[in-house]
């Protein structure tokens, strides 16, 4: 999901362009994360070395992607390594988990928005028509939002970079507070916490806020639209990465801490909202909620463009039909938006709000496409080193081992803990979406005669 509607000029551009999922994924991690560690009493032991677990893996998986940045400048990313090394298998596998993971990020995005209206308008927690308010606000948003994409979609493109400058701006403002009222704190790496009984909820910790690596590969999609030639582009995508990933790194080792020191993890309102009021001037806490519920409305609305998008690249290279790509009188598809719609609606009418399941869930994909991109650099490292091999080459050969073997690991355990909880999907989805990928591609000239006649 990106921003680009224009060629990018510097770094900072890309950055708001293309960062909008990694900079607000600290506005809703600390709970779930917070809230399993304080209750099993073993916060003071294990929060310092989780979180120093999710730097050294944001570091190490920057430098993969610098690699692949630096390999493929084409914009399909680690995708398109990964159709290289593993063929087009590899590719429609990318392609089906993606249709997952936008509709499980405006999921995350929607109960996230619906807890931040919550914490300052409590009677949506209340029952109406059987249902809890924010529930009935969130199907009837889910709708609107819809109905923005496919008939206003100049407007969310024209939002996207001041939305992400927003919460970019308020990371920062909570970072200097904190720094302003307890001083400059890094959380303590404990080698404890890898003894038990601490190990299980160090990892599961650790699992937990890694969320913020969701969108990193975006950045490698973004290398062809910068407005330099060659190998200057992966040099602004890579220092766009860094820029964002830097303003997360920076948030979860200051804000991160405080967070647990001063809130209850256990109230109903989140843990970020009581935060911003203890540490914020009342109008510019309230300023960030607002902030807050736009962003959240955001990341939902370009979920859904980006499974506009999505379609039309996979029709585009015929593993879908082109009557998916239809488009209606405000140049939108409509049919990919309806679609996703649909699954919303129907999974929060079941299952209703659960910020905490629906972001494991949705890590589980993210893991899956970021391994998967990380074995495709091991392979492509290893041919490159039978011909020389260089200190870089190394370097980036051990950075990508430890992310790929760190996030598979990571995944693995997802589903195991969350599978009989929503994590199945993947392995019910993603076999029906493949085979229409096949079917289509292997069928398409036959299909375009019947459709001509």
């Amino acid at each position: 999901m990106s921003g680009v509607k224009h060629k990018l000029h510097n770094a900072l551009e890309g950055a708001l362009a293309g960062g909008i999922d990694p900079v607000s994924s600290p506005l809703y991690v600390f709970g779930p994360f917070l809230k399993m560690i304080v209750t099993a009493g073993v916060a003071q032991v294990t929060l310092g070395s989780s979180l120093w677990m999710v730097i050294i893996t944001i570091a190490a998986a920057s430098v993969m992607y610098h690699y692949v940045m630096e390999c493929i400048g084409d914009g399909s990313g680690g995708g398109g390594l990964c159709k290289i090394e593993f063929g087009y298998r590899a590719f429609k596998f990318n392609a089906a988990i993606a249709y997952i993971e936008y509709t499980l990020i405006f999921l995350v995005g929607m109960s996230a928005l619906m807890t931040f209206l919550a914490d300052r308008f409590p009677v949506l927690n209340e029952q109406l028509l059987g249902m809890e308010v924010r529930i009935l606000i969130a199907l009837a948003l889910s709708v609107l939002i819809a109905w923005m994409v496919n008939h206003s979609p100049e407007i969310i493109a024209a939002a996207f970079i001041p939305a992400t400058a927003g919460v970019f701006i308020l990371l920062w403002v909570m970072v200097i507070a904190v720094i302003s009222r307890t001083g400059l704190r890094l959380p303590k790496f404990n080698l404890e916490a890898f003894r038990p009984p601490y190990l299980p909820y160090t990892i599961a910790g650790y699992i937990r806020v890694l969320a913020v690596m969701a969108g990193i590969e975006m950045f490698a999609d973004l290398v062809p639209e910068y407005d330099v030639d060659g190998a200057e582009r992966s040099k602004k995508a890579f220092r766009s990465l860094l820029i964002i990933m830097v303003t997360t790194a920076v948030t979860m080792l200051i804000v991160g801490p405080a967070i647990y020191q001063l809130a209850d993890p256990n109230s109903e309102i989140s843990v970020f909202t009581q935060v911003m009021d203890q540490l914020l001037p009342r109008p510019v806490a309230y300023a960030g909620s607002v902030l807050g519920v736009f962003i959240f409305i955001y990341v939902c609305a370009t979920s859904m463009q980006a499974m506009q998008s999505l379609t039309q690249n996979l029709a585009r290279n015929h593993y879908m039909p082109e009557s998916a790509c239809e488009e209606n009188e405000h140049h939108a598809l409509v049919k990919p938006v309806r679609f996703e719609l649909f699954a919303i609606i129907l999974v929060i009418a079941l299952i209703g709000l659960s910020e905490e399941l629906y972001l494991e869930i949705y890590d589980a994909g993210v893991f899956i496409i970021i391994s998967l991109t990380g074995w495709a650099v091991l392979k492509h490292l290893y041919q490159e080193m039978q011909t020389s091999i260089t200190a870089r080459h190394l370097g980036t050969f051990f950075a990508s081992a430890l992310t790929t073997l760190l996030t598979t690991a990571a995944c693995v355990l997802i589903f195991i803990e969350r599978f009989f909880e929503g994590a199945w999907i993947y392995f019910v989805i993603t076999p029906i979406f493949f085979y229409i990928f096949s079917y289509f591609h292997k069928h398409y000239r036959m299909l375009k005669k019947q459709f001509s006649k």
